[in-house]
């Protein structure tokens, strides 16, 4: 078996590499809200209305249903929170794309293109990193697009702080000036570049950029002490402090 991609679609199913654990998945259908999963994980409701500013999220026992327009922040802040997110998204074959859709910049597609010419990322903030059309149903296609973090090509440098000090966000505006993770390198492990950034869940402060790995393993409550082996020995937690009210309450941001 081969891994090119750290997460595929294969036929209907979501096949991630080891290490990468359960992706979110989110549809969007021709009409109507956007349905999404998320892995088992404590506080969605609190991160979906907090974090993605959803003013009211629904859950219906075991999808969330949420508006069309939090589409895009959804895809950011799940892309920063998971690594990876699966749209699986119903598109009209018969309608054709106007100058107005091939400058859109958002995510959302029913057009005949089927979103090869838009709707590719955020202002940068994530990018299809893999695809595949899943179903023909007559009339529309459903495809399953695979969302993660944009890269960069530059030589990733050390963390010092650029984002002192700034409120996380996933909106374009908020996030205009800041730099992708992807230009420094891990400020857990210092052994691979980042591609997501970590933020105090308390108080709402950009910490520091993380790569999938250290990020997933500190969202999930993991701590050296805990005994478990890193992937790296330069392992290092210290980037907790870059939250400003660390000093305070700092087992509340080591959270």
């Amino acid at each position: 078996m081969t891994y090119d991609l750290p997460v595929r679609i294969v036929g209907e199913r979501i096949v991630t590499n080891p290490g990468i654990g359960p992706v979110p998945t989110a549809w969007l259908p021709l009409h109507g809200e956007v349905i999404a999963e998320f892995p088992p994980r404590k506080g969605i409701g609190r991160w979906l209305h907090e974090t993605v500013e959803i003013r009211s999220p629904r859950f219906n026992g075991e999808q969330w249903n949420l508006p069309r327009s939090s589409l895009v922040r959804l895809v950011t802040a799940a892309v920063d929170r998971y690594g990876f997110i699966v749209l699986w998204r119903d598109m009209t074959t018969l309608s054709q794309c106007t100058s107005m859709c091939l400058k859109a910049t958002g995510i959302e597609c029913q057009c005949s293109c089927l979103g090869a010419h838009h709707g590719q990322d955020a202002a940068g903030w994530f990018e299809r990193v893999g695809d595949a059309v899943v179903a023909d149903l007559g009339e529309y296609i459903r495809t399953g697009v695979v969302y993660g973090a944009r890269g960069s090509d530059a030589n990733a440098v050390v963390y010092d702080g650029e984002l002192a000090g700034e409120r996380y966000c996933v909106d374009r505006i908020g996030r205009q000036n800041w730099p992708t993770a992807a230009q420094f390198m891990c400020a857990s492990c210092m052994t691979v570049r980042a591609t997501v950034w970590d933020h105090c869940h308390t108080h709402g402060f950009v910490r520091a950029p993380l790569c999938n790995r250290c990020n997933t393993r500190h969202w999930r409550g993991w701590q050296p002490q805990y005994g478990r082996a890193p992937h790296s020995r330069n392992l290092d937690d210290s980037y907790y402090r870059q939250c400003p009210k660390h000093a305070d309450t700092w087992r509340l941001c080591s959270a």
